[in-house]
């Protein structure tokens, strides 16, 4: 009676579109007070819209997304802040404490959701086969996560086990990498085939399609590239559509990303089709844990297609799964490893570029028989009593600073970190950003922000007076965590640190470099400003390239 009696003649005099958009306001305004204000949980990040302002702005600018995130943090004080994403709840934590908590097991926060979701943009499996692996809530560790007990097909953990027993001993690391770079070499040799003659290179384009070709035929064989001239073409376009897919607007909104999967989908089938159509499993090739062959190169391809075949998985799946590992493998390492030698070349520290330089001279051999000059893979691995700690401070400022990685998990029940309560539902993150950002990286007159590779090195001094200097993240690790970590802990890291570290010794050994200017992405117009953050999947693209002449010395 009530509603009656107000809000008829209300409608009548304004009508029905105009009193729906006061209830809206209202609403609005009701949104505003409840979600904005301070209920006992940790503090909020504030947005003008609800529901509807953080998602604008992150989709519109990711990096100035987490540095007001990070801001906010600071000003208030926290290593905790929710935020909503449309109806969604999500916290983005930093710090040890609260970081660790995401990666140690039986916490209530899982990856899977994250992980089933990019499974299907990437691998393209079949709906039968998508079910398969959705179904498999049990975790990767040894014993099934509390709760699914009753899952009758553990298939991660066969998962991770094949990639662990591939990508993280040394053994297999070694060989991946010895190949790369024979392959990565061969191909210098031929691109500057002249010891003293300059030649004018563009960094981003010449990793982007030399160390990408050169490693990823050293992981997936020769028959992937040769039945696709156009890979990297395809894989390029690929890479910057799995975000878009994921987490964007329908096909319909936005055709162009789901159009570029479906061109690097139809060459890993086109690929895998011909590769089992006459593969001889029973050969000693096949066989072997250690060979590589041309068809599916290293033993990992290998492990995972016959896993997969023997557990009954479509060959579109197969396929799919296989060929993502060309982009698992390159989209982070080869961004990286062009940071890498921009930032060494442009960093004005004078004492960096002679001693990567010194380093790398030391790492390579010289093989006595023929002469052939190589880089020492086994010195490349290093931790804080590593010959290269110029080269490993480069490689960990670059991850820090490069890195849009937001290690993500869901809340399979009711949890709480450091005391707060996170519902089941929630999505908890820690961004590598906001991370890297973090007070914690401040040096005196280089702020964290600033490239600056001095921050991870320590000065020290042999018991005969002669000074040196040692890597370490000292208690800063819980802000530097590129890849993850726990059971879930990216198991390409090991290869991924020789490749980056390795090109750039191997090239600052064999060149001298002198620096052009920086360029626009065209590689013609010259740019009045430096390279910054651009797209990428985890590790930034350059959003301009740097110019440089480079000479062979030997």
């Amino acid at each position: 009676m009530l509603s009656n009696l107000t809000l008829s003649p209300v409608l009548k005099e304004v009508g029905w579109y105009n009193a729906i958009g006061v209830l809206l306001v209202l609403f609005i305004l009701w949104s505003v007070y409840r979600f904005n204000g301070d209920d006992g949980g940790p503090p909020r990040l504030r947005e003008t819209i609800p529901f509807l302002s953080n998602l604008v702005d992150m989709a519109r600018d990711t990096g100035a997304f987490w540095n007001r995130a990070l801001k906010t943090m600071q000003s208030l004080d926290t290593e905790i802040l929710r935020f909503r994403l449309g109806r969604r709840q999500f916290y983005l934590v930093m710090g040890d404490k609260k970081t660790n908590v995401l990666f140690r097991p039986n916490t209530g926060l899982v990856k899977h959701q994250s992980t089933i979701r990019l499974s299907k943009v990437m691998f393209g499996p079949t709906k039968k086969d998508m079910a398969r692996l959705a179904a498999d809530v049990s975790g990767r560790n040894k014993e099934p996560l509390p709760g699914t007990e009753h899952v009758d097909e553990r298939l991660w953990i066969t998962w991770h086990h094949i990639f662990a027993e591939n990508l993280s001993r040394a053994q297999p690391t070694g060989d991946i990498a010895a190949m790369f770079f024979d392959n990565f070499t061969a191909r210098i040799r031929e691109l500057i085939p002249e010891v003293g003659k300059p030649a004018d290179l563009l960094v981003w384009k010449f990793v982007r399609r030399h160390q990408t070709e050169c490693a990823g035929r050293a992981l997936s064989g020769d028959l992937i590239f040769d039945t696709n001239p156009d890979l990297l073409d395809a894989m390029a376009d690929y890479e910057l559509a799995i975000l878009p897919i994921a987490f964007g607007p329908p096909r319909w909104l936005n055709p162009r990303p789901h159009r570029a999967r479906d061109r690097w989908l139809s060459m890993t089938r086109r690929f895998m089709a011909e590769a089992l159509e006459t593969y001889d499993w029973d050969s000693p090739e096949a066989k072997s844990a250690t060979a590589w062959e041309p068809v599916l190169g290293s033993p990992l391809i290998r492990s995972l297609a016959r896993w997969l075949l023997d557990a009954g998985f479509d060959v579109q799946t197969i396929a799919g799964a296989c060929g993502q590992q060309i982009p698992n493998q390159n989209s982070n390492t080869v961004p990286a490893t062009a940071w890498c030698i921009m930032d060494a070349l442009m960093c004005p520290d004078p004492e960096l570029l002679p001693n990567l330089r010194r380093e790398a001279e030391a790492l390579v051999v010289v093989d006595s028989e023929t002469g052939k000059r190589a880089l020492d893979v086994q010195k490349l691995q290093g931790n804080s009593s590593s010959p290269t700690p110029w080269h490993q401070a480069v490689y960990a400022e670059t991850l820090r600073l490069r890195s849009g990685l937001p290690i993500t998990r869901h809340a399979v029940r009711d949890t709480e970190i450091d005391g707060f309560p996170v519902p089941k539902g929630s999505m908890v993150q820690a961004p590598v950003p906001i991370a890297a950002l973090s007070a914690v990286w401040d040096v005196e007159g280089h702020p964290a922000e600033e490239f600056w590779p001095r921050r991870h090195l320590t000065a020290s001094q042999t018991a005969d007076g002669v000074k040196t200097v040692e890597f370490a993240l000292g208690s800063r690790s819980g802000y530097w965590f590129p890849y993850g970590g726990g059971i879930g802990i990216c198991p390409g890291r090991h290869f991924a640190k020789q490749e980056i570290i390795g090109t750039l010794a191997l090239l600052l050994a064999q060149f001298d470099f002198e620096v052009v200017g920086w360029v626009m992405p065209d590689g013609e117009s010259r740019s009045d400003r430096g390279a910054r953050n651009g797209n990428g999947f985890a590790v930034y693209q350059p959003d301009r390239d740097l110019k440089v002449r480079m000479t062979r010395r030997w």
